[in-house]
């Protein structure tokens, strides 16, 4: 089975239009290489708009891929608390996060994608995340690993958590019977390597302390450790906007967060359970298409 995964699209018609034009694209060259399942871990909108969301929603319904066997979403920081965009927004920002409520924007998420969620298997009714989702001989768990907003310890509204309680919901999902002889999947929106490592965004000495401090998963070590217990092979991720590929404890990480926000145009595409991995890139056909779009608006 061939699973596409795409991340951090930050859909945004106002700053960032040509984010759509690259979605549809890589949807479509996807579809060409005959991926039948699409994985979008997160950071879907970039201001935490529902207008982006539905924009995204009518998007997958268009090229028919809007349906919970052909396609899958979580939840990233962007979603919920959304991001500063110009100047003033940087210092108000703060303030706009102490007026969200957390638990209501991941239901409104939730229920706005609610399609997607169907036939999924959840620990209890309170939550939706985690889930399980059986695609063919796959098992996805799916994960929330985005932080409540605190002064203090996730100042950017950035930084990620997945409490005790998670963690036991994770390990029922990945213990289910029918998650059994499957390959496991994690889809989560936090990256699970250091920001020093080989990282061309985190070069400067300061810039990486900021990146430490605003960009981290918290229990990272004890969440790896109940993925290797569980036997989970793979984890799609993002946040971080490059595009990665590295091992942790025997697992292969895919970050695909620079297919939208960075100058890679790619997605990951995977070829399920023998592991083949390809880089799809499609920069040049969307580069043609801004060019043409760009000339018609000479034209005009």
């Amino acid at each position: 089975m061939r699973i596409a995964h795409l991340s951090d699209l930050h859909l945004c018609s106002y700053f960032k239009e040509n984010n759509f034009l690259k979605l549809e694209k890589a949807i479509l060259k996807g579809l060409e290489y005959g991926v039948q399942h699409f994985v979008f871990s997160g950071d879907i909108s970039d201001n935490a708009n529902e207008n982006e969301l539905k924009k995204f929603k009518d998007l997958l319904k268009k090229l028919k891929i809007y349906e919970s066997e052909k396609s899958t979403v979580t939840i990233g920081n962007h979603d919920i608390f959304g991001g500063p965009q110009t100047a003033s927004d940087v210092i108000n920002f703060p303030s706009k996060c102490l007026k969200v409520n957390y638990n209501d924007k991941v239901l409104s998420f939730v229920d706005f994608f609610k399609e997607l969620f169907e036939n999924t298997i959840t620990i209890d009714s309170s939550s939706n995340f985690p889930f399980l989702k059986i695609v063919n001989d796959n098992a996805l768990i799916i994960i929330n690993s985005i932080d409540e907003y605190s002064r203090f310890k996730n100042p950017f509204a950035s930084n990620g958590k997945i409490r005790k309680d998670v963690r036991e919901k994770i390990s029922k999902l990945l213990n289910h019977e029918k998650a059994k002889d499957k390959l496991k999947i994690s889809v989560i929106h936090h990256h699970f390597y250091h920001n020093n490592e080989n990282v061309s965004s985190s070069e400067n000495n300061i810039w990486t302390k900021v990146e430490n401090y605003t960009m981290k998963l918290r229990n990272k070590k004890k969440i790896l450790k109940l993925f290797k217990e569980h036997n989970v092979k793979i984890v799609l991720h993002g946040h971080s906007h490059e595009m990665k590929e590295y091992y942790r404890d025997g697992i292969h990480f895919f970050n695909s967060g620079g297919a939208f926000e960075g100058d890679a145009y790619k997605m990951f595409i995977l070829n399920a359970f023998n592991f083949d991995i390809s880089y799809e890139l499609i920069k040049e056909q969307l580069l043609q298409t801004n060019y043409e779009i760009l000339a018609s608006k000479i034209a005009m």
